[in-house]
């Protein structure tokens, strides 16, 4: 059971980490918020960085990452107090221990499953982003970027408590009761952690509750706990990972605690000066440590994408029925799109369950390890999360290309649009998603030619971008070696935004 809900959780986290919008559709693809379809107005995404691995990084931000309409010279707006703002609200809501709201598992926890966490961590993120969004007056044409990041942080930071807040006791141990405050930590959590017990799950709930009831009235000490926690996720987490592979966001740097704070907390590296040398070599070592790790690690045994395109093959027909109480698409105004990735993530966890039952019962040997298995399930929900977007972007590429031009060369007859590319012609991707639905329904090579189409998009503007930015790299590499015509796949490429 522990294995199977580190499996899920991994799969959930894996899949919403790879919506950060410097490498997800709205860098590479066209979005399609002015949609009717997209009643959303900010969809909570966070990126494949915030889980780079952890190491050392000085190097100050010197690069602004501009949004679109802004040119690399403006001054960047301060992402930090938002941000801190957004974590101190999670940690009061956690405090509160609302219904449906659980931020925490402890191992004695039978009835709360990781999925729930990561879903909360979410609601908070949109939630307080949304919040910053209307009294700050942001608009998502002007302001997405920016508003993409604070998400992705608080929902990495929320995501991690628990690691980070280990972390951040440990630091704090041996500080006196006079200090820890400012570090958002109470000396009765420590007290309650340093006292020797048998019973290690008593004492985190202990630990928990303290920590609870100090921040249910302490807006400062909450205060203080997010920007330790943000301090400690930005500069051994995210910016190490960006930093080595030349990846800029806005406000990487912690520049929001004092000196001495920051010496304290994370090591007194607070003087960026004179390191630069270092850091190159560092970088030389991790490309170098990365390339023998390429040469070294083994490709799968076999491909990871056929069971992965019968289970994108299978949400279309799912989807296609529109059942209410597992929703994969926005059905009415009053469904939230939370409503939709809980499916989405049940789906995948039931496919992947059915799948392992299905090589039990055949006493058949596990075909894949742990993961790559999380990786197909990474893809699952990640494609999913997305279809619209994905659906909509390869049709308007299509379309507008020489595929699509009844005067070219090149054009494909509308009669095979489907068995070749996907798209249901005739323009009905557009205006009839019933036609759609019924055709994806009754015609298997329309729904697995599709599913291809929406796999390799995801590969190549998505995914492959993602890790090749955050230094890491999936079991294959996130190759698409399962189509085979150019025209298309030159079509796929990712777009830069404009």
């Amino acid at each position: 059971m522990a294995s199977h809900q580190r499996l899920i959780r991994c799969i959930i986290l894996f899949s919403l980490a790879l919506g950060c919008s410097c490498f997800s559709i709205d860098a590479s693809l066209h979005s399609r918020k002015n949609s009717a379809s997209h009643r959303r107005t900010f969809d909570v995404a966070t990126s494949p960085l915030w889980g780079a691995i952890a190491g050392e990084s000085n190097v100050a931000t010197d690069k602004i990452l501009p949004t679109e309409n802004q040119t690399p010279t403006q001054k960047q707006r301060d992402l930090h107090p938002p941000t801190i703002d957004a974590i101190s609200k999670g940690l009061l809501m956690r405090a509160q221990n609302l219904p449906k709201m659980h931020f925490r598992i402890f191992e004695d926890d039978e009835n709360i499953e990781p999925w729930e966490v990561t879903l909360t961590c979410g609601k908070v993120a949109q939630q307080s982003v949304e919040e910053w969004q209307r009294v700050e007056q942001l608009t998502l044409e002007d302001h997405e970027d920016e508003m993409q990041v604070v998400a992705g942080r608080v929902m990495a930071v929320l995501t991690r408590l628990e690691e980070l807040e280990e972390d951040l006791l440990k630091r704090c141990n041996k500080m006196s009761e006079e200090v820890i405050f400012d570090f958002g930590v109470l000396p009765k959590e420590l007290q309650i952690l340093q006292t020797g017990s048998e019973d290690a799950v008593k004492q985190m709930r202990d630990a928990a509750a303290a920590i609870d009831a100090a921040c249910l009235f302490d807006e400062q000490l909450r205060y203080n706990r997010a920007k330790s926690l943000l301090a400690m996720f930005l500069h051994e987490i995210e910016g190490p990972g960006l930093r080595r592979n030349g990846v800029v966001f806005p406000c990487m740097d912690v520049d929001f605690l004092s000196e001495e704070i920051f010496d304290a907390l994370l090591g007194g590296a607070s003087d960026v000066s004179g390191v630069e040398k270092s850091v190159e070599d560092n970088v030389e070592k991790s490309v170098e440590n990365v390339e023998t790790t390429v040469e070294e690690k083994a490709s799968p045994s076999q491909s990871l994408h056929p069971l992965t395109i019968d289970a994108i093959e299978e949400a279309f027909r799912f989807r296609a029925q529109n059942v209410t109480t597992s929703p994969l698409r926005l059905l009415d105004s009053n469904m939230e799109w939370f409503e939709v990735q809980y499916s989405i993530m049940k789906f995948a966890d039931r496919f992947l369950e059915k799948y392992t039952k299905g090589s039990k019962k055949k006493n058949e040997e596990p075909t894949w390890t742990e993961e790559e298995l999380q990786t197909i399930g990474g893809r699952i929900v990640g494609i999913l999360v997305r279809l619209d977007d994905l659906e909509w972007e390869w049709n308007h590429r299509v379309s507008t290309s020489t595929l699509g031009q009844p005067e070219s060369p090149d054009m494909i007859p509308y009669n095979q649009w489907k068995s070749i590319l996907g798209l249901h012609p005739d323009n009905v991707e557009q205006r009839c998603t019933k036609t759609l639905d019924m055709a994806l329904l009754e015609e298997k090579d329309f729904a697995r030619a599709r599913a291809e189409r929406m796999l390799a998009l995801f590969l190549l503007c998505v995914e492959g971008p993602a890790m090749k930015a955050s230094g890491n790299r999936s079991p294959d590499d996130s190759e698409v070696d399962f189509i085979q015509d150019s025209t298309q796949l030159n079509l796929m490429m990712p777009k830069v935004k404009e």
